[in-house]
């Protein structure tokens, strides 16, 4: 916590000095809108002094959690624009024998950075669209051939992503016809007694062989045990390192789960393929559910066919999405092949309400559908 408060201290006084104190405007405007800054800064000390509670889960009104979302996304975007500007500045200092136009080139910052952060905001907390993605699986059945499987991922109800939105997602996913679902963690930020209202509409989900779904990291966050418990109610099949042996006439496919590795550090268990997949029959495609993407290549070692993913929420943005893959194994989003193994790392169906920002990354309802390999 100290040095995310340090970190943005500094990008505070970065922007300050980068971009508001060199516009035109009067002193009073230039402490005002640092202000702004200030307050995005340190929205998460600001929450829980308004009695937000947790840093990863304030529960506060959502047009509050709104304001502190655009207020702490332009932070972060202006900072990305000022870096170019700052770049483009040395460059005119050794080339350019004219006086830099600071004013102007700050004013362009700050204005691009505002439509931006309005754009990447809305992106972020709207319904998400479905995105049809067709996935040719090694070994498959021929009863599989076209099954349609519904991808949610990361929804994380919250006092930002409320029930309005996750009706639509189910709405949604209804409306395709699944005939399986799959949840790959993070359904939630908050207590249940916060959030099971919000989350309620999942026990609408249904799909002729089952909805399941993962432990992500922010369930431990949450109160594991209780979730747990909770999301079965809902008609959620938690695999938490095991399987199940889907059946279609005389096809078989293997489904497995395994828990976050959150779960290892807050002494629950740690994920373990090998557990999940113990017993499973062999010479049947795989396909795994882990929040995770990073182990990505030891789980095509074992002879998974397709793993899906999340986590990343797909970078959120341009340049910050290199940074994210760096901490993921080198995935961020989309399809990789994987030592023959097909992964599929969604950019999420919602997001974090700590950092709620899509700019060219929107969110998705996926829908699989499975073809045999030639």
């Amino acid at each position: 916590m100290r040095i995310i408060i340090a970190i943005s201290g500094v990008i505070f006084l970065y922007e300050t000095f980068s971009m508001i104190w060199p516009l035109r405007l009067p002193l009073w405007g230039k402490l005002a809108a640092a202000a702004l800054l200030l307050a995005g800064a340190f929205k998460n000390s600001i929450y829980q002094r308004l009695g937000g509670g947790m840093f990863f889960a304030p529960d506060l009104p959502r047009w509050v959690m709104i304001a502190g979302s655009l207020l702490y996304n332009l932070l972060i975007v202006a900072l990305f624009l000022l870096l170019i500007k700052d770049a483009a500045w040395l460059l005119w200092k050794l080339c350019v024998h004219r006086p830099f136009p600071a004013a102007g080139a700050s004013l362009l910052v700050f204005a691009l950075a505002a439509a931006l952060t309005f754009y990447g905001t809305w992106e972020a907390i709207r319904v998400p669209d479905v995105a049809e993605r067709p996935v040719t699986i090694r070994g498959l059945a021929p009863e599989f051939e076209g099954l349609r499987v519904a991808l949610l991922v990361d929804l994380h109800a919250s006092a930002l992503n409320r029930r309005p939105l996750i009706q639509a997602i189910v709405d949604k996913t209804m409306a395709l016809k699944p005939d399986l679902i799959l949840m790959p963690g993070d359904f939630v930020d908050g207590l249940v007694s916060q959030r099971r209202a919000d989350l309620e509409p999942l026990a609408q989900l249904k799909a002729p062989l089952g909805v399941f779904g993962s432990s992500g990291n922010h369930e431990y966050y949450s109160g594991f045990d209780a979730w747990m418990k909770q999301l079965r109610e809902f008609g959620v099949t938690m695999l938490e390192n095991e399987h199940r042996v889907l059946i279609r006439g005389a096809g078989r496919l293997v489904l497995a789960g395994v828990s976050d590795q959150q779960g290892g550090r807050l002494g629950y268990a740690a994920p373990d393929p090998d557990k999940a997949l113990a017993g499973a029959p062999r010479g049947v495609p795989v396909i795994l559910m882990a929040h995770r993407p990073e182990a990505a290549r030891e789980n095509a070692a074992r002879g998974v066919a397709l793993q899906v993913s999340g986590h990343t929420h797909g970078g959120m943005m341009p340049g910050l999405d290199r940074l994210v893959a760096r901490f993921n194994g080198g995935f961020v989003k989309g399809w990789y092949d994987v030592g023959g193994m097909k992964l599929f790392n969604s950019p999420g169906t919602s997001l974090w309400s700590g950092f709620p920002l899509r700019l060219m990354d929107p969110a998705e309802i996926t829908l699989l559908t499975l073809r045999a390999a030639p």
